[in-house]
């Protein structure tokens, strides 16, 4: 069975990444291995991956600054942590990086099922067209409106919008309509197309404030 959803797995350790690669497969998805770090940010500007499954303690590089690296670039990627060394120290930095999940080694093989499941359905993999393009551009909006410190409240009141209603959107629990869209992308000086293209590259937030500095 084709899931339709591509797995990028990083880790240093060759045998044990060709392992979860296999399984991977096995299970459904279109997977691909990295045993070298330094060319995981590479391998994301190349080809468009819904999931990282990241090891911690790797050379050069630890999955720690990775995962750093990796979400400043592509915020809205799903990234698990794997490591042999689990600590409550790196399970709360992970956290605060915005990981999806975080497994020790070695880890029931159904427990990395139920996470991959559940990564699914949060990040709208798995679902309607509808379902997918709610969460889109939810996470869209919160992302530059971060990006730009602005508050919800901020955001209300240049658009006439509610609060709650902006929360609703970012959240994925209801459809924006065109007109809201409209008022949003004046509001944070952005195209509308931003919003329903599938893939925007996440430079386009950078690129827009370097704009508003010139």
């Amino acid at each position: 069975m084709d899931r339709g959803i591509k797995i990028l797995v990083v880790d240093d350790d060759k045998d044990y990444n060709l392992y979860l690669t296999k399984f991977l497969s096995d299970e459904g998805y279109i997977t691909k291995g990295i045993t070298k770090p330094m060319d995981t940010l590479s391998a994301l500007e190349q080809e468009r991956f819904h999931i990282v499954i990241l090891d911690l303690k790797m050379p050069q590089i630890s999955g720690t600054e990775l995962l750093k690296e990796i979400k400043a670039k592509h915020s809205n990627i799903c990234v698990i942590i794997l490591t042999g060394y689990p600590s409550f120290k790196t399970a709360v930095e992970t956290m605060k990086l915005d990981a999806f999940d975080y497994l020790k080694k070695p880890f029931d093989l159904n427990d990395l099922r139920k996470a991959l499941n559940t990564a699914q359905k949060t990040y709208c993999l798995i679902g309607s067209s509808k379902d997918k393009l709610k969460s889109s551009v939810g996470k869209k909006l919160k992302s530059i409106r971060k990006s730009k410190k602005i508050t919800q409240k901020q955001l209300a009141d240049r658009t006439g919008l509610s609060p709650s209603l902006l929360s609703q959107i970012e959240n994925g629990q209801i459809a924006a309509s065109l007109m809201t869209l409209d008022k949003l992308s004046s509001s944070l000086n952005i195209k509308i197309s931003y919003f329903l293209d599938e893939e925007v590259d996440d430079t386009v937030i950078q690129n827009n404030q370097d704009s508003k500095v010139l």
